[in-house]
């Protein structure tokens, strides 16, 4: 291996010894390891994140007018709030027959109420006083100057009480450009921050710059600017941003001093100024010090994998050789359940170690969204990033996206609709951009074996023409089997699950083409990786038992609880985990409290089991409740 010109132990090392010197050659080989040790005992490098030290102005409640009677028609309030001040609205409302409310807001810049600025959220219907919290920091719209409300009650009526609006108890708040979101500072004229003083010469500061993308235009100009207040306002560091760029900037120079640094904000519209807030801080950090510390962790999430199609589980059709491999180097669950039978709970549960009925994430109330994962919940990435983890997140599936809370502690999260190979090729350029300096968790979210099944033509052929060879029915190389569409004559049911195989082969390749990028990238053997899935999948297999119990379903997952749905795959590889088999029965939330563990850091409390004794070939402890 060529040395780097910057290793002085190994330049020294290839110089050659005169002969009969061999107290010389001592000492220099003495020096010479002295200084390997060191530089393998540098501190790891350490990430700062500004918003953990900035000092956001003080905010007050807002009171709004409120008292009287809400109902079909809408009433309009008006209201001056900065939403980059204000972060959630309290109502208080006392409802006797409306179950809805709906809520929107205007800017000043509107002529109207748009309907993209509308939540709704069910109203209890018992005649008593309730509050309701709405958290605006998940809302895209909820930016600018906000210069009326308007409330409405869906069928019935209901008493408004009172309403307010909350300061932001958070700094950060997501925004999302392109596809991207990053937890970021708002862009308020003035920010402050107290910088340790004992930075080392080597920190420099990583940013993204964005702008809303409602104001994201021609003739907009944003400018970024570091000032050290200390010393007269000298500038640290001044960026612009003009708009139509319509994605994140990037600032990245030294920061090598304490002090206090104010983060100042300044855009307008062809010269005029624009609201607080409509730019922002993309995920500020300074990254100081040595080497990264400790392995990295992965997570690798195929969307409706079921067990009983991999290799390592039985099948013998030939469709998973990269996940089979895998199961083979590191430890393989044979039994590990899913706590729902589709997306939403089942990773919540996995990020958080909680069971469903404890996050809450999934609940359905009539014809609403599903509820996502409380603020309060603390998450996967959020206990990594307290211990100097960077999180990355690339996935593709609409309930894993940051409306439903699940981007809770990542520092980039990266939502891609496309097939595995290009999620892979995206998760690997983010390990590359960071990978050798910064301690990271990624989870990758693949998609390909979720309904419509559309498998590469190749595929097709080489899977599912293999498996139904005799099938001449009208459906090619695409079915899509919603739940709301009839159900297929067997034949067609059969194609169905032969596309479906053809999806799983298509992204046991992807994970294969993972797998190697990280031992490309020189992160193998120092990766914690995990590979499984959130539930299965039907396919009408049941329908004579539903029939039996009154039931007319075509469901494809998340309706019933069978063990195609709940037992899912999982492989387990990493540092000092020895090649086995876990037979003992084991639940997703397990995974949470083992994954910290493998990787150094305490987890907090959760209901999963640490997995350590069955990893070493023991029996584990019975399930205890939450502590």
């Amino acid at each position: 291996m060529e040395a780097r010109a910057s290793d002085p132990a190994v330049l020294k090392l290839r110089a050659p010894f005169p002969e009969g010197s061999a107290r010389r050659r001592a000492v220099v080989l003495t020096l010479a390891f002295l200084l390997l040790v060191c530089a393998c005992q540098r501190e790891p490098q350490q990430l700062i994140r500004l918003g953990d030290l900035v000092k956001m102005p003080d905010g007050e409640e807002v009171k709004l007018p409120a008292g009287g009677m809400l109902d079909q028609r809408p009433r309009v309030i008006t209201a001056e709030l900065s939403a980059a001040r204000i972060a959630k609205l309290v109502l208080v409302a006392r409802g006797d027959d409306a179950r809805l409310v709906r809520l929107s807001w205007r800017l000043a810049h509107d002529r109207h109420f748009p309907p993209y600025r509308t939540l709704s959220f069910p109203l209890i219907p018992d005649g008593q006083p309730h509050a309701y919290e709405i958290d605006l920091g998940r809302e895209p719209y909820w930016i600018g100057q906000v210069a009326a409300l308007r409330l409405s009650v869906a069928g019935g009526h209901a008493e408004l009480l009172e309403l307010k609006g909350r300061p932001a108890a958070d700094p950060y708040r997501l925004m999302c450009l392109e596809g991207e979101c990053l937890p970021s500072l708002p862009g308020l004229p003035s920010l402050a921050i107290d910088l340790p003083d004992d930075l080392p010469r080597d920190a420099r500061l990583f940013a993204r710059l964005g702008l809303a993308p409602e104001y994201d235009e021609l003739g907009v100009r944003v400018r970024y600017r570091g000032r050290f207040a200390d010393e007269g306002g000298a500038v640290a560091f001044e960026a612009w941003l003009q708009g139509g760029g319509r994605s994140w900037g990037d600032i990245d120079g030294p920061m090598a001093r304490g002090g206090r640094l104010l983060l100042e904000v300044e855009a307008t519209r062809h010269g005029r100024p624009l609201p607080e807030g409509v730019a922002v801080w993309g995920d500020p950090v300074i990254a100081a010090g040595g080497r990264r510390g400790g392995p990295h962790l992965v997570i690798v999430l195929i969307d409706t994998l079921r067990a009983d199609v991999v290799g390592a589980y039985g099948d013998r059709t030939g469709l998973t050789p990269r996940l089979d491999a895998l199961a083979a180097e590191g430890v393989r669950f044979a039994d590990l359940a899913a706590p729902a039978p589709w997306t939403l709970p089942s990773v919540a549960t996995l990020l958080t170690g909680l069971e469903p009925q404890t996050h809450g994430a999934g609940r359905r109330f009539g014809e609403f969204a599903p509820t996502g994962l409380p603020g309060a919940a603390t998450t996967l990435a959020e206990t990594l990033r307290g211990a100097g983890f960077y999180n990355l997140g690339v996935y593709h599936n609409i309930y894993v996206n940051p409306a439903f809370g699940l981007a809770q502690g990542f520092d980039e999260y990266v939502s891609r609709e496309e097939r595995a190979e290009a999620l892979v090729g995206e998760a690997l350029a983010r390990l590359r951009r960071y990978g050798d300096e910064r301690r990271l968790f990624l989870y990758l979210h693949l998609f390909d074996p979720h309904n419509p099944y559309e498998p590469p033509a190749a595929d097709c052929q080489r899977v599912a023409r293999r498996l139904r060879p005799a099938y001449r029915g009208p459906l090619g190389c695409a079915a899509d089997r919603r739940p709301e569409n009839s159900i297929p004559l067997p034949r067609d049911r059969r194609w169905h699950e032969a596309l479906y195989r053809a999806e799983v082969a298509a992204t046991d390749r992807a994970l294969g083409r993972f797998v190697d990028g990280l031992d490309e990238l020189g992160m193998a053997q120092d990766t914690v990786l995990l590979v499984l899935s959130d539930h299965g999948e039907e396919f009408w297999t049941r329908l004579p038992q539903e029939s039996a119990r009154g039931y007319e379903t075509n469901a494809d997952h998340g309706h019933t609880h069978y063990r195609e749905l709940l037992r899912v795959p999982a492989v387990l590889r990493g540092p000092g985990i020895e090649p086995g088999v876990v037979r003992e029965p084991v639940r997703m939330a397990d995974l949470f409290p083992s994954l910290l563990r493998l990787v150094g850091v305490a987890p907090p409390p959760s209901q999963g089991r640490d997995l350590a004794p069955a990893l070493a070939g023991r029996a584990l402890p019975r399930a205890t409740q939450l502590a």
